[in-house]
């Protein structure tokens, strides 16, 4: 068997200014493996695929070897050439032209120097049917496809260019579990036709599952580099953060007190079915369930952003209309799911960003016009009370990590000083450090007094965080469980529908 490395990664660095985004940085990558990157935000792992893909050059004085041989590419053109694609978070496919023109861009096949259309269509039905992908019709255009259908586009792009090595950075942020079940199966296909995949998540339980080797970065350096058997998913978050870690989550504090939301029957199209439940001051309570069950509708049908057939909220008793403005003034705020389409306008300022939720009153005169000193005084408290890492209020929100991108959102929740938080998957797709300091401000504003409906589809932190849940199963609460009465597994069957809840 041959064990030559596919990469041999020796002494890499590269400095920005200001910053070593890489510190002389070694490790190499197996072929035919899945080999795992992951790090905190600002560890140096986009600059690390941006240096394999070949967009980035490396400082002098490092050296890279794939196959065996010296590794410069001066464009990703040339890192193509030689064998590497990479698929970034971002899609990155032409959404005007059909799945035929996009899969083989750049290798269409001619006849006669004319385009054949039809070696195109079956070059590309064959490839798509390597990847169990046939229900996409190479002639469909790609804007109407749903994102883990584009995603195998990418993947099936890298097998035209019979890629060796195929970088995958952050590929489940945006999928669902069938969409994601379907990568896993695809990326395993891929491992076993001899490609060797780099795979940079921050959710470790796919690491975990999937690849077989990791490599843990941390400011710019190397931690270490291990088979996936070696490592538990506490030795890699201790790797990672660069401490002991004592607890996951944050101690749970119980000063639950009074009713302060109600909801009784509440129907929203095919979404919401017959949803009744009560949130105290002091509470986490969660709200669960597989994709598509209905629990990012929930929160949007509270806030006002989803329109409501029939049911009844009450506020303190009082009963309560849902739209975004009379939530913001009865103290109730939402955190978006998507955060980069509907919490953040992305080229603007945090200042702006996180003062627009409070404009209108905290932020205005009475003549309707911005108090500037007010809003700098907002936006400072909720920079420093949540440790967004900045130069300056007035940087530009798509400039930050994501994980303080999320902070910034937070702070523009924060700014209402809200009653009652509902939060639409608040950690997703962002680093573990991050995700701390996410799981302390919840325990906090609990420990506090508010109330915070927690919207997540990981188990982990209804587990952690919460006092009680509530599983959703296609429209409808499929049990009411309190957290430390029950596990991650009776959530899951739940969930699934493979039991029922007791008194159901």
């Amino acid at each position: 068997m041959n064990n030559t490395p596919l990469i041999q990664i020796k002494n890499i660095s590269k400095k920005y200014p200001g910053v070593e985004a890489l510190k002389t940085v070694s490790f190499e990558i197996q072929p035919r493996m899945v080999h795992a990157l992951i790090g905190e935000n600002g560890a140096g792992k986009s600059t690390l695929i941006k240096i394999l893909s070949g967009a980035v050059s490396p400082d002098v004085g490092g050296d890279i070897y794939f196959n065996g041989e010296a590794f410069t590419p001066r464009s990703p053109k040339e890192a193509i050439d030689m064998g590497i694609s990479t698929i970034y978070q971002i899609i990155n496919l032409l959404p005007d032209r059909t799945v035929m023109h996009n899969v083989l861009l750049g290798q269409e096949p001619m006849h006669n120097g004319i385009l054949d259309n039809t070696a195109m269509h079956e070059k590309t039905l064959q490839i798509l049917d390597t990847l169990n992908a046939s229900y996409i019709k190479p002639e469909m255009l790609v804007s109407n496809l749903k994102v883990g259908e584009k995603q195998v586009i990418e993947i099936a792009k890298a097998l035209v260019n019979k890629s060796k090595l195929l970088i995958m950075d952050e590929a489940t942020a945006a999928l669902n579990q069938t969409e994601r079940e379907a990568l896993f199966n695809n990326i395993i296909k891929l491992r076993e036709s001899g490609v060797t995949i780099i795979y940079v998540s921050h959710r470790l339980d796919e690491i975990l599952e999937l690849a077989d080797n990791v490599t843990v970065l941390r400011d710019g350096q190397h931690i270490l580099t291990s088979q996936i058997d070696e490592v538990t998913r506490d030795s890699l978050i201790e790797s990672m953060i660069g401490r002991k870690l004592k607890y996951f989550f944050p101690k749970r504090v119980d000063k639950r007190g009074d009713e302060i939301l109600r909801v009784e029957n509440l129907y929203a199209g095919k979404e919401l079915q017959g949803i009744s439940f009560s949130l105290h001051f002091g509470e986490v309570l969660a709200v669960t369930g597989l994709s598509g069950c209905g629990k990012a509708d929930l929160g949007k049908a509270l806030y006002g952003t989803l329109p409501v057939d029939q049911g009844c909220i009450t506020v303190s008793q009082v009963q309560f209309k849902a739209s975004p403005s009379r939530s913001i003034k009865k103290k109730i705020i939402m955190l978006p799911e998507d955060r980069k389409a509907d919490s953040l306008l992305q080229k603007l300022s945090i200042r702006r960003n996180v003062s627009l939720s409070v404009l209108r009153s905290e932020a205005s005169n009475k003549l309707g016009l911005i108090n500037q000193a007010n809003e700098r005084k907002i936006v400072t408290n909720q920079i420093n009370a949540l440790d967004i890492k900045t130069t300056s209020m007035e940087q530009v929100v798509t400039h930050l990590s994501g994980g303080n991108q999320q902070k910034v959102a937070l702070g523009r929740c924060l700014a209402v000083e809200p009653d009652v938080f509902i939060l639409l998957e608040p950690t997703q797709g962002i680093d573990i450090g991050v995700k701390f300091e996410i799981y302390q401000f919840i325990t906090n504003q609990a420990a506090l007094g508010k109330a915070i409906l927690l919207i997540t589809s990981e188990l982990a932190e209804v587990m952690g965080l919460s006092h009680r849940v509530l599983v959703m199963r296609a429209g409808c609460i499929a049990a009411e469980l309190n957290t430390e009465e029950t596990d991650q597994t009776e959530i899951l069957r739940l969930a699934l529908g493979e039991i029922e809840a007791l008194g159901a």
